[in-house]
């Protein structure tokens, strides 16, 4: 070899490397891509294991700065706590503080949803339920609210308190049996006030019945003091049979009284009313006497009652009932759902069921607009109380109600 030979030999032996074959380079195989969960579907509810107690969100202002919240809160989990140990196992509650502000109602919703709770319960008042409901939507949850504003009310939120509508239907349908078919409506000027009267005009339309004069009148005693004997004027000058009157408290305590001053209510003629009536604190009050109003059935309340009052000793509160009624609902789903092999008790269609749900105050059915319909009883306003005049319509358990009543022995 020539040394410029041997020179390149050496230059390439130097490297340690050889020569290698020129052409395509077989690839590693990938690795398989990781599959991302399906997301939850708008409404479908939490998912429980078939057989599992269903874990249950329970948002409440237990240490509300407003006193009378507090209290009602305080009522609504006690009642809870009664339905949770008369369910037998089917619902576990989580008892979450609100404290009574809308901030903190989001993010307890939040939590209780990232802690796989499936439904949620509350909260209290009806401007926190939206945005409760708007957490808890990405995790597909429900919420069902104990508030009685209409407005709360949609998408994947219900409203459960009684609303003005099923009360004004009731006693106009009631009226009307009785003959009564021209009303008059005397009403607080007030957010109250502004729902009972439309509730009561759209009933009255339905039913056939005149609603006329309809005054308004300020929520204080100076106010209806001085608007009485105009109202009054106007509901003898029109042949009205009957005075409605929605508000509640004192305001409804002061309103009847200066009505029957005024000769409205007296004789053959008797105040008509709603479920402001049913206010223990006015259970015998005398201007009030022989007025007919509409309230969920006073046979499931007192037994109610007298349980509360025996496990607490105190009574409940005028709201405590919707906090047994709540978790009931939430356990005659989970007990359907475990009867179809379902772990998604609370999902639309369920809530949304057209046979209802049974609880302390009746039948009551949650309709697809976030609202609810309830039976109710009439009842009529004595001096020794209240008493019933017409049970709640129908009487037979609906079949998810019917299922826990057999499960739970009642």
């Amino acid at each position: 070899m020539t040394l410029a030979a041997l020179a390149a030999a050496a230059a390439l032996s130097a490297c340690g490397g050889t020569t290698t074959r020129t052409g395509p380079v077989a690839q590693a195989p990938a690795a398989p891509a990781k599959a991302e969960p399906a997301l939850p579907k708008p409404g479908e509810g939490g998912r429980v294991a078939v057989g599992e107690a269903a874990k249950v969100a329970l948002l409440l202002p237990l240490s509300a700065g407003d006193r009378g919240a507090a209290t009602a809160a305080r009522d609504l989990a006690d009642a809870a706590r009664l339905a949770e140990t008369d369910a037998g196992g089917l619902v576990r509650l989580d008892i979450r503080d609100t404290r009574g502000a809308q901030a903190t109602a989001v993010s307890e919703a939040t939590a209780a949803m990232q802690a796989g709770d499936a439904l949620v319960l509350g909260p209290l008042f009806g401007a926190f339920a939206a945005p409760v409901g708007q957490a808890v939507a990405p995790g597909g949850l429900n919420v069902i609210s104990f508030s009685n504003t209409p407005s709360a009310g949609g998408a994947n939120v219900w409203i459960s308190g009684l609303l003005a509508d099923s009360e004004a239907e009731r006693i106009l349908e009631y009226a009307v049996s009785q003959g009564i078919r021209h009303v008059g409506l005397y009403y607080p000027d007030n957010a109250l006030g502004q729902v009972s009267r439309r509730a009561v005009t759209e009933a009255a339309a339905t039913l056939g019945v005149t609603v006329d004069p309809i005054m308004a009148y300020p929520r204080s005693f100076e106010g209806i003091q001085d608007s009485a004997g105009t109202y009054a004027q106007s509901h003898k000058a029109s042949g009205a049979q009957a005075a409605l009157l929605p508000d509640k408290g004192q305001g409804l305590q002061a309103a009847a009284s200066f009505l029957r001053y005024n000769s409205v209510g007296v004789g053959q003629e008797y105040f008509l009313g709603l479920g402001g009536w049913a206010d223990p604190a006015l259970a015998r009050e005398t201007a009030m006497d022989g007025g007919r109003f509409a309230a969920p059935d006073p046979t499931r309340m007192a037994e109610f009652a007298a349980r509360f009052q025996s496990a607490y000793g105190r009574a409940p509160g005028e709201i405590a009932w919707l906090g047994y009624d709540a978790v009931t609902i939430a356990a005659a789903m989970v007990s359907e759902a475990r009867a179809e092999g379902d772990d998604r008790p609370f999902g639309l269609d369920d809530i949304t069921d057209p046979d209802g749900f049974t609880g302390i105050s009746g039948s009551v059915v949650f309709t697809r607009d976030g609202l609810n319909t309830r039976q109710l009883a009439v009842m009529r306003a004595t001096s020794d109380g209240p008493t019933l005049l017409e049970t709640t319509p129908g009487g037979a358990l609906p079949a998810a109600a019917a299922a826990l009543a057999a499960l739970s022995g009642t």
